[in-house]
């Protein structure tokens, strides 16, 4: 195999694992479901037994989401510009953040009908965005 084959084969393996990362780290922040230690996992969304309903829990899947959703967005963020530094194709970064972009059209058409008083805020473009994917 030459220089540049294998050349090829790492880029097209850099930017599988950063756009692995990029929609995990997406999805965690829509929600952290499942806390995992050595031994035992919890289900933040068991509805089954009696501690899967107790305010026990929905404190503390409640405190868990607060505290962790802002170093998650940093996270996304730091990750997105290093993946673009390294060459990455800003479609698939977006993508990745994004979700489905034919489903963020239809919420976002739906979000307008629900309260149009609301005016557009402008974008800036030097931030990444997120998008909620349903």
């Amino acid at each position: 195999m030459g220089k540049l084959a294998v050349f090829m084969a790492m880029k097209r393996d850099l930017a599988f694992e950063f756009e692995r990362e990029l929609r995990a780290v997406r999805n965690l922040i829509l929600g952290v479901t499942r806390i995992s230690g050595t031994d035992y996992t919890i289900d933040l969304q068991a509805t089954e037994g009696f501690v899967a309903g107790s305010r026990a829990r929905a404190a503390f899947a409640e405190a868990l989401h607060s505290a962790v959703h802002e170093a998650l967005l940093k996270y996304a963020h730091d990750l997105a510009r290093e993946s673009l530094e390294h060459g990455m194709d800003q479609d698939i970064v977006g993508g990745a953040l994004g979700g489905n972009p034919a489903l963020q059209t239809l919420q976002a058409l739906r979000a307008r009908a629900a309260e149009p008083q609301q005016p557009a805020q402008p974008a800036d473009g030097n931030t990444v965005r997120l998008a909620v994917c349903a």
